[in-house]
């Protein structure tokens, strides 16, 4: 009988102890709603697409040149904070990305702003500045 008693006490134990180790790797693990892999396969995507649109930024001379590389490296920050935001799922990865969103056409903005000769080049950049802050409060805003 006691023979018995033990095989059963260890035998639930051991079940107990196996349990116990699978609730606590999945309390361990982050919280997304990608895999690793497959954020790291993203952002290596991402990053080959900017090395290939730069390459077409090369062929482009003077201020186009300029606007070129703003709006590339603006699509790749958005591209990346929208891959953050669907990576960590959490509402601050959305409201970063939506920010984002609002510094990058600013930037693109500013750089055709720069391309413009003269006293054009101030009524564009004072627009661009009243869009981003339009943009950026919005963005806030959509979070509360």
């Amino acid at each position: 009988m006691k023979k018995a008693t033990f095989l059963l006490a260890a035998s639930l134990a051991i079940f107990l102890s196996a349990g116990a180790f699978g609730l606590s790797a999945a309390v361990d693990s982050p919280r997304t709603l990608m895999s690793r892999a497959d954020y790291n396969a993203g952002r290596k995507a991402i990053e080959a697409e900017t090395r290939v649109a730069f390459g077409h930024c090369r062929t482009l001379t003077g201020a186009g040149r300029d606007v070129c590389k703003a709006e590339i490296r603006a699509t790749e920050r958005v591209k990346v904070a929208d891959l953050q935001a669907r990576y960590y799922g959490t509402v601050a990865a959305a409201e970063e990305a939506r920010m984002a969103h609002a510094r990058a056409s600013f930037d693109v903005a500013k750089a055709r702003c720069n391309a413009q000769p003269g006293n054009g080049r101030a009524d564009c950049l004072k627009s661009a500045r009243d869009d981003r802050s339009r943009a950026l409060a919005e963005a806030r805003q959509a979070t509360t």
